[in-house]
């Protein structure tokens, strides 16, 4: 059941956006699709995660997936200005520290606190940065779910990354802030150490660092979008098949990074070397 019932709520939920215009996607200058689209993947993964969850387990991460889904859902249809998209990605940031016990290089406290909060707001944009080509985050997703070994939220992503590799679906601003949450807080709840969970979501972290560097050497305000993400640059250099390739063994070297205690000296030499690549092609 936790196989087919997935794949059902992906076949129904599709169809009923193509029928009834619900949640369609437009192409513009920034988007590589030119079909109005379904973002249909947060809700698909809220109506079949919520599924499988005892919402009486945990009434503060359940709390939490319900407003991430809304809030992301709301910038999906109101299209947000990115300050009001901050504040409500704060308050998601809250409940997950709130949710966790986490420490860094060994310590906790409150000014770890503080700074798992930017952590956690600065993750959660990176992994809305990777939803830029398809099966590019869902396959990223997916991964992540299969390391944690939480293969109820596998079953989800399956059939989403199907319909999203071939253009058919989008995550959303919803699927991928609902995936931030439910992934990043199980992972705090298998491990509570800032540095591991870094680089096992080493890939969207490196996305939000160099975008934000990018831009601030640019002279373009750090908060807004643009076209010289990972994806855009190599996917419009060597094709999306093989950036979806390396997209994806990059994500499985920094997980496996993250069981080293050398791991974090690799990672940054690797981000250093992708980023001058990356500004050489763009």
């Amino acid at each position: 059941m936790k196989v087919i019932i997935p794949l059902v709520v992906v076949i129904l939920t599709y169809y009923f956006s193509k029928k009834y215009k619900i949640l369609l996607d437009f192409p513009d200058a920034r988007k590589n699709h030119h079909m109005p689209t379904p973002q249909i993947g947060g809700l698909i993964l809220f109506i079949s995660y919520f599924i499988f969850l005892n919402i009486h387990e945990n009434p503060l991460f359940t709390l939490g997936v319900f407003l991430s889904f809304f809030f992301g859902l709301l910038d999906d249809v109101k299209k947000l200005s990115y300050k009001i998209k901050f504040l409500l990605d704060a308050i998601i940031s809250l409940i997950f520290v709130l949710n966790s016990n986490l420490t860094l290089f060994g310590y906790s406290g409150f000014g770890v606190k503080i700074f798992a909060f930017f952590w956690f707001l600065a993750v959660a944009n990176g992994f809305n940065m990777i939803d830029g080509l398809n099966g590019l985050s869902t396959g990223v997703f997916l991964i992540y779910s299969l390391f944690l070994k939480r293969f109820d939220l596998s079953f989800i992503y399956f059939p989403i990354f199907l319909f999203n590799i071939f253009g058919k679906l989008f995550m959303g601003e919803s699927g991928t802030l609902l995936s931030a949450f439910i992934l990043v807080s199980i992972a705090s709840s298998q491990t509570n150490e800032l540095v591991y969970l870094t680089l096992v979501f080493g890939y969207p972290a490196y996305e939000v660092l160099s975008s934000f560097l990018r831009r601030t050497i640019s002279g373009k305000n750090p908060f807004l979008p643009d076209r010289g993400h990972l994806h855009h640059v190599f996917s419009e250099k060597f094709g999306s098949l093989k950036f979806l390739a390396f997209a994806y063994l990059l994500t499985s070297v920094f997980i496996l990074l993250s069981h080293k205690f050398y791991g974090v000296f690799i990672y940054i030499f690797i981000c250093i070397f992708i980023f001058i690549f990356q500004r050489k092609f763009q």
